[in-house]
């Protein structure tokens, strides 16, 4: 009797400790990354026109990432070509080619006007890259760009292109479930409070440094969830062993367009988050008795 009694015990011990060695292991799989996968890039590929390779925007944000040691490092890659919208992006095998390469995020930029004015041409080429994105693993995520400066010619001829072509990119998140970048947000933030900051360059629509450096701050709080505070002015990257400037504003204005990218986020956030206002239906007209 004994014998038998010991040999359940025994067998209950082993049960125990495979238990518990499932138990430690899921444990250890749910624990933070380790220091070896910090050190894994996060992968991001940039999809847009001369926007996104202006002052070479993903090297910027690349960049930032380089500046502060606590977070990944990033490894990016860009198809872009001036001019052109997410529904020639869609046709357009080299586009195609590098999403299915597999990235950690692919970042939609559509050309300038095409939110405001074409939302269901902007809608019909995100459909398609957003289903390759995810077919290949991968996260989307959209760059809201900023409206052009807003003078009188401007204002009269697109008097709220700011509200409509935002509207469409929170449109498209919502709808495709995916990340929307404010960088539009931003730098309306950051004109309002100082129209005379050089954002635009002399054409008014493509960024000037400081308005790269802003749209830069707005995806490095994107990817890393993080406030962009107290990144350097100055940014600089890593190449052969010597550092290379990829981009600098003045100390004093960086502080300042830093938190104006995370506000630009926090809003971003609570509206792709909220429920989209419903249009009250339409009411019958009453038929008049004959």
């Amino acid at each position: 009797m004994n014998t038998r009694r010991n040999h359940r015990l025994a067998h209950c011990a082993m049960i125990v400790a495979a238990i518990v060695t499932i138990a430690s292991s899921a444990v250890q799989a749910a624990k933070p990354a380790s220091k070896t996968s910090k050190k894994t890039p996060v992968r991001v590929l940039f999809i847009g026109n001369s926007y996104t390779y202006g002052h070479k925007l993903p090297q910027l944000v690349a960049g930032m990432a380089a500046a502060d040691k606590s977070v990944r490092p990033m490894e990016v890659k860009m198809v872009a070509s001036g001019g052109k919208d997410l529904v020639w992006h869609a046709n357009n095998k080299a586009t195609l080619s590098a999403i299915a390469a597999g990235w950690d995020y692919v970042i939609l930029q559509d050309q300038s006007l095409t939110p405001a004015l074409m939302p269901h041409r902007s809608l019909a080429g995100a459909r398609v890259l957003d289903a390759a994105i995810k077919k290949a693993g991968g996260k989307t995520m959209f760059f809201m760009t900023w409206q052009r400066r807003p003078t009188p010619d401007l204002l009269k001829r697109f008097p709220d292109m700011h509200k409509r072509n935002s509207a469409t990119y929170i449109s498209m998140g919502r709808k495709l479930k995916a990340a929307v970048a404010p960088v539009g947000y931003a730098w309306k933030m950051a004109y309002d409070e100082d129209p005379k900051r050089p954002l635009y360059a002399r054409d008014n629509s493509h960024p000037a440094h400081m308005g790269a450096y802003l749209s830069a701050c707005v995806f490095y709080s994107m990817i890393y969830n993080k406030p962009p505070t107290g990144l350097p002015a100055r940014i600089t990257l890593s190449k052969s062993g010597r550092n290379r400037v990829v981009l600098g504003v003045p100390p004093a204005e960086a502080k300042k367009l830093q938190p104006i990218a995370w506000r630009a986020v926090q809003q971003a956030g609570k509206e792709l988050a909220a429920k989209p206002a419903t249009r009250p239906a339409k009411k019958k007209p009453s038929r008049r008795a004959k």
